[in-house]
């Protein structure tokens, strides 16, 4: 079947907030077998709201509209809904109930507006909200089903969690287990791991595959649908198996929430790996979320950002001729940085940045320009170049991103 989100608010329109809903929305209904075939946004605004539900509604077996379920004038999406289905609203009982004991709870009083959030459409089917009091609600037509969810992050995935997962599986025959391994690997380009797996993404049927590409590491997705737990868990494990041969060996992790930055910290605490920085270009960006992780102090005492050349000199011991000869943006400036900061605290490993943020050149290095050094245990020091491309903060953060990367190459892996 297919499925359209409509999502309302003027503030989505403005960029004041991020649309995450949807998103939500379109990864579940992916492992369930809708096909969401458009998304649309729009204000808070019954003309616009009118003309969207009339173009989905023509080439769409379900439409779902998220937001403007609230207490004030500009929160008309059922009303809207009830004007384009002619079909009248009511007020739902059980859901008033709920709003007049949450205001005598508040001791606050309760006035007319707020009965707005008990209004459903007559003859539809009510969606309780586990942490709100504006209701959802799912109306069945010959044609096309509807159904409208509140907008709050807080609201909205409990409510689809809870309650709307349960009913699309009894409306619409979804009542089958559906399981999910995401499994995570680093230091392999997008395109080569497509390249590598693109005769099981092409022939993908069930279990799904879907991969999604991050600045260093890579995630893919598998999603089985069966009759029983046992046998969606033996279809993803025959899979993953069969992705391991091809890409195995840049594996590092399986679980649905992973950071790569946190899996390395983890790693250098289990390794009882100690760790120092020296940073220039990054101003303590990687120090920081170095600390993220729960335990970092276990390995991590301090560090250092050493902007200018003469802080470089006096903290890190970087020679004047080295600077003078090479220049601060410059694989030699890199390495006795992280050898320096090495030897000041007394680590097992140091890890250094200097570069260009941008947006001007510098030392007639382009903005972008990176050079990460990497003291390591065993004496050797190393230094790697890139050539980043965006904002000084995308660069900065693409910094950190790929020391952490060279870190597990080096040390961890």
């Amino acid at each position: 079947m297919n499925a359209e989100i409509i999502s309302v608010g003027t503030e989505l329109l403005l960029g004041e907030i991020t649309d995450t809903n949807s998103a939500y929305l379109g990864q579940l209904f992916a492992k369930l077998g809708i096909n969401v075939f458009h998304k649309t946004t729009v204000g808070d605004n019954e003309f616009t709201m009118l003309r969207a539900l009339k173009s989905s509604s023509e080439q769409s077996d379900l439409v779902v509209m998220i937001g403007g379920l609230g207490p004030t004038e500009d929160d008309i999406t059922k009303q809207t809904l009830s004007k384009f289905l002619n079909v009248s609203l009511h007020l739902d009982q059980n859901a008033y109930k709920k709003i007049e004991n949450y205001f005598k709870k508040q001791h606050r009083p309760l006035t007319d507006n707020n009965k707005r959030q008990a209004l459903v459409l007559a003859g539809s089917e009510v969606i309780e909200n586990p942490n709100g009091l504006a209701v959802g609600l799912f109306f069945h037509t010959n044609g096309t089903d509807y159904m409208v969810l509140p907008g709050p992050p807080s609201e909205f995935n409990a409510m689809v969690d809870k309650n709307v997962v349960p009913l699309l599986g009894h409306h619409y025959g979804l009542e089958r287990t559906i399981k999910s391994k995401t499994l995570h690997f680093v230091g392999i380009g997008e395109a080569d791991l497509a390249t590598r797996i693109n005769d099981i993404v092409q022939n993908q049927d069930n279990p799904t595959v879907a991969l999604y590409f991050k600045p260093t590491d890579v995630t893919i997705r598998l999603t089985a649908k069966a009759s029983n737990s046992k046998e969606a868990e033996k279809q993803l494990e025959l899979l993953k198996l069969k992705i391991m041969e091809r890409v195995g060996d840049y594996f590092y992790a399986e679980g649905d929430h992973v950071s790569f930055t946190d899996f390395v910290v983890q790693e250098l605490i289990k390794k009882k790996i100690s760790i120092t920085a020296a940073e220039s270009l990054t101003a303590g960006k990687f120090q920081s979320t170095l600390v993220d992780t729960p335990g970092a102090s276990q390995i991590f005492n301090g560090g250092f950002v050493t902007y200018s050349n003469d802080v470089k000199r006096l903290l890190l011991g970087v020679e004047k001729e080295t600077l003078n000869n090479y220049g601060v943006v410059s694989s030699e400036v890199a390495k006795a940085m992280a050898s320096g900061a090495k030897n000041k605290l007394k680590t097992d490993i140091a890890i250094s940045f200097t570069g260009v943020a941008g947006p001007d050149s510098l030392e007639g290095h382009e903005a972008g320009t990176v050079w990460i050094g990497l003291a390591l245990r065993n004496g050797k020091v190393i230094a790697q170049k890139f050539n980043f491309q965006g904002s000084r903060e995308k660069v900065r953060h693409l910094a950190v991103q790929n020391a952490f990367r060279m870190i597990w190459n080096s040390e961890i892996k």
